[in-house]
């Protein structure tokens, strides 16, 4: 069938269901067809698009092969070739996943160029390998800021295994509102040329970055920051200035060190930690006025700096979550704003049973599991939700008196151990005491449902 006798809307129906690849062979068939590559806004550049490679299939397999390098240079080869005959007037997103190197940085950055020519807001360059393979060196890909105009319309940048030749000033960027850095190497002055900079940046994360030397975040437009899978043997410290910044996430691998935080930031209302210790330099006063924390694998500091001081430095505390940490035999909690406490996976200082006691007037939800059981009371006049998992076989008398009676509780989930009650004190505790308005109580290790 000729081109002409195909209407408009079924050839452009053809067309955006396509791979890159096969485009590109069009325009051995109709120049005319060309023309509808415009219809291809968003341009995504992996194995499927590029090799019909299924898109759960590992990178690290394709680059195991004998002809390792022999795909490298086809997906740049493909790729040069469909930007050289692309007409479309418009591109709105490019997505390179691939561990192209700097051998291809030619062909990249015709791709950048042309994209941002052509009004590219998004730009995604994820040239991460994962292989095992230690005789495959792939030299990480220069990416040069140069390349991005005063006029840019980026609005989102994220670089994955790239290094980043920085200029003597930086014209580009001023649209720039997220920023991803991955397996970077991230220093003081390149830091610094972002944040200057980028004067419309919310969204900023450095994830599994090489920290070389002393940092400062200083950006007054920053709300959201993630600085996570990072850390250092040298325990560079960070400096965060940011008058309007709502959330700050932080997690470091559990062989490396923490980094000094000097954290100013007033409106900061959520703040997420993970790792072993927590520095000096993080002071609880520094979070008078968080909102949400959560503390995840800390391992020390809980005892002396923690838990003493959390509710009266961050009065403002509603919402306050631990995760793998290590607590010691016996807790209290005493908080007149808390509004949900999670204790999940918690590991104790001893195994014999002792007490957490929990003081808080407007407490509505609550979830425990540990390895460990502890004797729970409530002083928590309007919770509601609880969940409680107790399976650890332990018969400790009494364990369900606090919960049954609470007044208000509206759903109950627990997980318990068949050695802990027997199936006549479930009933006794819980059918006899729960008031009629509880609409879920869950015993999952007995298989006990009311609802």
């Amino acid at each position: 069938m000729l081109e002409n006798e195909l209407p408009g809307h079924i050839i452009s129906s053809i067309f955006s269901k396509l791979a890159l690849k096969d485009l590109v062979k069009t325009s051995s068939l109709s120049k005319q067809w060309i023309h509808e590559w415009g219809l291809r806004m968003d341009l995504n550049f992996d194995l499927c698009t590029m090799f019909n490679y299924n898109t759960n299939q590992d990178v690290s397999q394709i680059l195991s092969l004998s002809q390792r390098f022999h795909f490298q240079s086809e997906f740049a080869t493909r790729l040069d070739q469909f930007m050289l005959h692309y007409k479309g007037a418009m591109i709105r997103s490019i997505q390179v996943k691939f561990p192209l190197d700097n051998k291809h940085r030619d062909v990249i950055n015709r791709l950048i160029s042309k994209g941002i020519a052509k009004g590219a807001e998004h730009i995604e360059l994820l040239f991460s390998s994962e292989t095992t393979d230690t005789t495959i060196s792939i030299m990480p890909y220069r990416f040069a800021l140069i390349l991005l105009p005063e006029n840019d319309s980026v609005t989102y940048l994220h670089l994955q295994n790239c290094l980043i030749d920085k200029p003597k000033d930086l014209s580009g960027l001023k649209n720039l509102r997220t920023l991803v850095l991955q397996q970077v190497i991230v220093k003081k002055r390149l830091l610094k040329t972002f944040c200057s900079n980028c004067n419309h940046l919310v969204d900023f994360t450095l994830d599994d970055c090489e920290i070389t030397s002393k940092l400062v975040i200083n950006s007054p437009s920053l709300l959201r920051l993630n600085i996570v899978n990072v850390g250092c043997y040298y325990r560079m410290p960070i400096t965060i200035i940011a008058s309007s910044l709502l959330s700050l996430e932080y997690s470091c691998p559990k062989h490396y060190l923490e980094h000094p935080m000097n954290i100013q930031a007033p409106m900061l209302s959520k703040f997420g930690f993970r790792g072993i210790a927590i520095s000096e330099r993080i002071r609880l006063s520094d979070l008078k006025n968080v909102t949400t924390i959560i503390f995840d694998a800390l391992l020390f500091d809980l005892t002396t700096n923690i838990l003493p001081h959390l509710f009266s430095k961050c009065p403002q505390l509603e919402d306050v979550t631990f995760k793998n940490c290590l607590f010691p035999s016996s807790i209290k909690f005493t908080s007149s704003k808390l509004r949900q406490l999670i204790i999940l996976d918690s590991v104790w200082l001893n195994d014999s049973p002792s007490e957490i006691s929990i003081d808080a007037l407007n407490l509505s939800s609550f979830e425990y599991t540990g390895y460990t059981t502890r004797i729970i009371s409530f002083t928590a006049p309007r919770l509601s939700k609880v969940f409680w998992d107790t399976s650890e076989r332990e018969n400790i008398p009494h364990l369900f008196d606090p919960i049954a009676n609470l007044p208000h509780i509206e759903n109950l989930a627990m997980i318990v151990g068949s050695l802990q009650v027997s199936h006549s004190t479930i009933f006794q505790h819980f059918l006899g005491f729960f008031p009629l308005h509880c609409s879920l109580v869950a015993f999952n290790s007995l298989n006990y449902h009311c609802c």
